[in-house]
């Protein structure tokens, strides 16, 4: 096995998640997304690291807040004030797999409180994975 390198870009900005807020910003397609907070210095937190995958990133985004998906608009709004959302807008990922990777990798490097200890996982179709962004 050997090291695979994604490369990626992210939406050009954090949106605040409410419902106003997806219609206009959340895409219709597959992806890897995350929910940030800020702190009082306005450094990032990741909360969570998700993937929407066959959903869409819409479907995905709308399910926490409609409490069908965790965790929940009230799981996140427990954990901080202010949630926004974030997603890959581009990335040479070529296959579910190749965004299962991603979103793994996201997850090592933040180490989200709202995720469960190792998710999502790597598929261990590579020795290393890094995500570097455009």
């Amino acid at each position: 096995m050997n090291k695979k390198t994604f490369t990626i870009t992210m939406s050009e900005r954090c949106f605040r998640f409410k419902p106003d807020a997806l219609g206009p910003h959340a895409p219709r397609t597959p992806g890897v997304y995350e929910f940030v907070t800020f702190d009082a210095k306005l450094n990032p937190e990741v909360l969570y690291v998700g993937l929407a995958h066959p959903d869409t990133l819409y479907d995905a985004l709308a399910g926490h807040l409609m409490g069908n998906r965790r965790p929940t608009k009230d799981e996140l709004f427990a954990a901080a004030k202010d949630v926004y959302f974030d997603y890959v807008a581009q990335s040479d990922a070529a296959s579910r797999e190749d965004l299962v990777d991603i979103a793994a990798a996201f997850a090592a490097k933040h180490s989200p409180r709202l995720n469960s200890k190792g998710s999502p996982a790597f598929t261990g179709r590579f020795a290393e994975v890094e995500v570097v962004e455009k």
